[in-house]
């Protein structure tokens, strides 16, 4: 666990500065992918404004659980030290956001899914390794003693295996795209390979949400397998279609 980061006088807290750094990088990559497409960086700016509204709405919507906040609340609430967040209404939020801002300048959907996959990949790993810096949503029991050191006594360090596993679907994302040639191919490979990685790492957290027996996250990922599959596998019978009618 490495909650602050300490150089000199200086006492920096890592979870905001991982987030920084992974949305720093996101957001180049994404200037990079416009600047590719001859969009600029349109998609950037968008992604960023949507991140804001949707941090801001899953902020207020998780303090609304203890109460009305009040006003001293509300700037609280812009402190990045705290990482209480409602999921859902963050990213409907941030969604609804960056759709509305293509909308108006006109990007296809597909284009911008496809270009949003880096920036997506990076606040993941950003956002496991601050889990990990502050001990959170740790890990089932583990009897290995290197496993358990870094999973901050007897547990696996599922943080640290989030991140590692979203690392290697992002390496491999960025080897296997360039032979999807459908827009939005890029983006159902991304789900397919990031709901892998959560398929594996779900197995060892603690405390996850069951229904009817199974983990809520699993089932969630194998459902992310199975429509970045299926869309891919369309994709690919409609890029034959003579193929397809041979048979």
């Amino acid at each position: 666990m490495l909650p602050v980061l300490s150089l000199g006088p200086l006492a920096l807290p890592v979870r905001p500065l991982l987030l920084l750094l992974g949305l720093g990088l996101g957001l180049a990559r994404i200037e990079r992918e416009g600047r590719r497409k001859r969009i600029g960086a349109t998609l950037a700016t968008d992604a960023l404004w949507g991140l804001v509204v949707g941090y801001g709405v899953g902020r207020i919507t998780a303090w609304l659980s203890y109460g009305i906040p009040t006003p001293g609340d509300l700037l609280f609430m812009l402190r990045p030290l705290d990482p209480s967040i409602a999921p859902i209404p963050a990213l409907l939020s941030a969604a609804g956001v960056i759709a509305w801002r293509w909308h108006r300048h006109r990007i296809p959907w597909r284009t911008g899914l496809d270009a949003v996959v880096p920036l997506m990949f990076a606040l993941a790993i950003a956002w496991a390794l601050g889990d990990w810096a502050e001990g959170r949503r740790y890990g089932e029991p583990t009897s290995i003693p290197f496993l358990a050191l870094l999973g901050g006594g007897e547990r696996h360090p599922v943080q640290l295996y989030e991140a590692g596993l979203t690392l290697l679907a992002w390496i491999a994302w960025n080897r296997i795209r360039s032979s999807l040639k459908a827009s939005g191919g890029a983006f159902l490979l991304a789900l397919m390979l990031y709901s892998g990685a959560r398929l594996i790492v779900e197995g060892f957290r603690a405390e996850s949400p069951v229904w009817m027996g199974f983990r809520v996250p699993q089932l969630l990922a194998f459902a992310g397998l199975l429509i970045g599959g299926w869309g891919l596998a369309r994709m690919e019978r409609s890029s034959h279609p003579g193929a397809t009618r041979e048979r």
